[in-house]
């Protein structure tokens, strides 16, 4: 595990479930927020907190009412070097 994993931050888990959603090839790769909610129904309360935390790291852009995998990110997982 890395250094920054040791200090996570409370919302951990849910950018880690908030980016398996966003990276899915069985959806659109923009998403509102509310669908993200329903997928993620374990953490409805902290979801925007952690979209605030992705987005100012980089990870994913939000335009409107929509969020998605940064370019990046995308890239990223197609050299498999995220795993889901």
């Amino acid at each position: 595990m890395s250094a920054h994993h040791t200090s996570q931050s409370d919302t951990y888990l849910e950018q880690r479930a908030i980016i398996h959603q966003l990276l899915r090839d069985d959806h659109t790769e923009r998403w509102t927020p509310k669908q993200l909610q329903r997928a993620l129904a374990d953490a409805p309360e902290t979801i925007h907190e952690a979209l605030a935390e992705l987005q100012a790291a980089g990870v994913i852009w939000r335009l409107d009412d929509y969020v998605g995998a940064a370019p990046c990110a995308r890239h990223l997982f197609g050299l498999d070097l995220i795993g889901i």
